[in-house]
């Protein structure tokens, strides 16, 4: 407890200034998070997809074909493990200081006509077939076989230097690099999910 004592007496003395910090940290994390929403729409809406939601603010926010049924397959954003520690930032998450990674999700709602074994076979199967092309991508089977999924990671030295008015460029690159993967390997994610739904 004693080798705390300078830690504690730190926290003590800029109380004031750590008490004002969760609203600002939200403020922070609506600004990035908002951003990444903005390009996500701004592709969707080149490439004729459609996008709904807004991660940060009113729940996932979901982007899909227009010839997909969302209610079946969409993709988000989410983390690739499921263990999310609530006293962690989305923003440690984001520059990939944690273990667990942020980035886009593949989703696919599986039911009564599409059970989760058939789901995470076909989806092993195809990644197994095509995986040089999905390495090459960084994308990686998550959640126990049901999700694919592609990192997006921001320099957490570049993003201090460039917040706020930079944010717009300086998170572009990333999420970019994300959606640029998950285009070069969106036609096999096609094929699967054709399969399943046919």
């Amino acid at each position: 407890m004693s080798e705390n004592n300078g830690v504690y007496q730190l926290i003590i003395e800029n109380l004031k200034m750590i008490e004002q910090t969760n609203g600002i940290l939200d403020e922070i994390h609506e600004n990035v998070f908002n951003q990444i929403d903005k390009y996500i729409n701004s592709w969707a809406k080149e490439n004729s997809w459609s996008c709904e939601g807004s991660f940060w603010i009113k729940g996932p926010q979901k982007f899909y074909p227009t010839h997909w049924d969302k209610k079946f397959s969409y993709f988000s954003f989410d983390l690739d493990d499921d263990i999310k520690n609530e006293n962690i930032s989305w923003l440690s998450y984001l520059n990939g200081s944690e273990h667990t990674k942020f980035g886009l999700c593949w989703c696919f709602s599986y039911g009564s006509k599409y059970q989760l074994q058939e789901w995470q076979k076909e989806l092993k199967r195809q990644y197994d077939n095509n995986r040089s092309l999905f390495e090459k991508n960084n994308a990686k089977i998550v959640y126990g076989g049901r999700n694919l999924f592609i990192p997006i990671t921001q320099d957490i030295s570049e993003l201090i230097e460039n917040y706020p008015n930079g944010i717009d460029t300086v998170l572009e690159d990333p999420v970019n690099k994300a959606l640029n993967c998950l285009n070069n390997i969106f036609p096999v994610i096609d094929q699967i999910y054709t399969k399943l739904t046919n």
